[in-house]
């Protein structure tokens, strides 16, 4: 290990390029990968990589050479960003003016890439082994003019996804809230698909569109499976990127093979893991069903109930810093009220026993009430602030006390003040509870926390960022999945 870094950051640096560019090229596409992977642009991550690769065979078949450092080099990256952003232009274009799916044109652009990147080559008989190893993705041969143009744009591409990081989520999931707040959404998604080009056009030049398309993807997926929110799954994507790629060129100097795919290979691994993990997780339906198929098997239990639903979940009660709340010592306990419906749904789940649904598809009108995500929210409030070391009383407590849901935060403390219930109120409007087919969850949680005896608001936070649930099946899961990092957000704990 000594030999191999003394080879990289050693006096003579001799591959300090192909890593340090290696790094770049992974650490950009993992981010933007998070976005390709959520707006299931998977199919675009794998035709723009090749349409790039047959704009550099079509340059070295036009000048009649092969990669080299110089005006080759130039004329090569030239072709790769115009093939790249042509075919994304096309793409688009033909997206927004046409009735067919998306997937049909970018299929029909990547067997066309495909295709003339093949013959592009044939026809060239010096760019044979030159496009062996653009494929191969051979980082190697990267110049210091390559990595400082490579430098140049990565930062550029990073600032600029950084500072529009708002805009480009927000024209993604929610076009429509994004022009209520006065955002164009037309210019934020140009300004990510020019990111996405850019990047695909240097790192194939740069790495290989294998490379490029691994570090699209793998990372992403593998971020997705395990992170509460939307920056941590960046966080971990770009850490997975940077690992995979110095990784991969650690192992492949040892065991002399091409770095390019050692690294995605190394991704790969990354991924498989973190998917094993996530699938061993105790986890509630998925991981109930092992559970009770475990428990039939040894005979250890007859049943597996609905009352566990919160329980696999043993980190629940690990302490959390207060965040924004609050110091409530000597004011008595916190009686969270229940949270106000404003989404214009029902919001009801579905008990996982179909003889409790029958009375309520019937209209009985003796059925059980209905449990909703407002309902679970409220217990699922109180065990956060439990965790936050605030006084708190039991959802039931409260609910036998104040039985409807106040209209706004002041009535609420007037209402606890009447039933008896001494200490501040926490009152909550739900205005968004959506989940969306890229497994992402809009939610608009407002929380207010009042003091009945002076009817002075003591605190305000709100909830509104987007929470992926991708292994989220039910109603239930969702809210096992988002409720802490929702109400993370509110309370300023993250």
């Amino acid at each position: 290990m000594e030999h191999v870094l003394e080879f990289v950051f050693g006096p003579g640096m001799l591959f300090r390029n192909a890593v340090l560019g290696g790094l770049l090229v992974a650490l950009v596409c993992s981010l933007l990968g998070v976005y390709v992977v959520l707006r299931r642009l998977v199919l675009l991550g794998v035709a723009l990589p090749q349409a790039g690769a047959a704009g550099i065979a079509a340059t070295f078949w036009i000048t009649g050479h092969a990669h080299q450092a110089g005006t080759s080099h130039t004329s090569a990256l030239v072709g790769s960003l115009t093939a790249t952003f042509g075919s994304l232009v096309l793409l688009v274009a033909g997206q927004r003016g046409g009735r067919s799916p998306a997937e049909w044109g970018v299929g029909v652009l990547f067997a066309v890439a495909s295709a003339a990147t093949v013959l592009f080559v044939a026809m060239n008989p010096t760019g044979d082994l030159e496009m062996t190893n653009l494929l191969r993705g051979e980082l190697l041969a990267l110049s210091d003019a390559d990595l400082q143009v490579l430098a140049v744009a990565s930062t550029a591409t990073l600032l600029l996804f950084f500072l529009f990081a708002r805009d480009i989520l927000l024209a993604s999931f929610d076009a429509e809230f994004a022009r209520t707040l006065g955002r164009n959404p037309t210019r934020a998604d140009a300004l990510l698909f020019l990111l996405l080009g850019e990047s695909i056009a240097l790192g194939v030049i740069n790495a290989g569109p294998l490379v490029v398309f691994g570090f699209l993807m793998l990372p992403a997926l593998a971020a997705l499976r395990i992170a509460p929110g939307l920056g941590t799954a960046m966080a971990i994507a770009a850490a997975i990127g940077a690992l995979s790629s110095v990784g991969g060129f650690v192992v492949a100097y040892r065991v002399d093979l091409p770095t390019g795919p050692t690294s995605v290979a190394l991704a790969a691994a990354c991924w498989l893991v973190i998917v094993a993990f996530a699938r061993l997780r105790a986890r509630p339906g998925r991981a109930g069903v092992v559970l009770l198929a475990l428990a039939l098997s040894a005979s250890v239990a007859p049943t597996l109930g609905c009352g566990s639903f919160m329980k696999p979940r043993t980190d629940v009660e690990d302490p959390l810093p207060r965040g924004t709340l609050p110091d409530l010592v000597g004011q008595g306990p916190v009686s969270v009220a229940r949270i106000r419906n404003e989404t214009g749904q029902p919001l009801v789940i579905a008990s996982g026993n179909p003889l409790k649904e029958v009375p309520r598809a019937l209209g009985d009108p003796f059925r059980e009430p209905a449990w909703t995500v407002p309902d679970a929210l409220q217990e699922i409030a109180v065990r956060e602030l439990a965790r936050r070391g605030v006084d708190v009383r039991s959802a039931a407590e409260v609910r036998d006390a104040l039985p409807d849901a106040p209209a706004d935060p002041l009535a609420a403390g007037r209402d606890a003040k009447q039933a008896g219930l001494a200490g501040p109120v926490l009152s909550g409007t739900l205005r968004r509870f959506t989940l969306t087919q890229t497994s992402l969850l809009l939610v608009r949680l407002d929380l207010v926390l009042v003091d009945p005896e002076r009817m002075q608001v003591l605190w305000r936070g709100s909830a509104q960022r987007p929470v992926p649930v991708r292994s989220a099946l039910t109603q239930q899961e969702v809210l096992l999945d988002a409720g802490p990092a929702i109400f993370a957000e509110a309370f300023g704990s993250r």
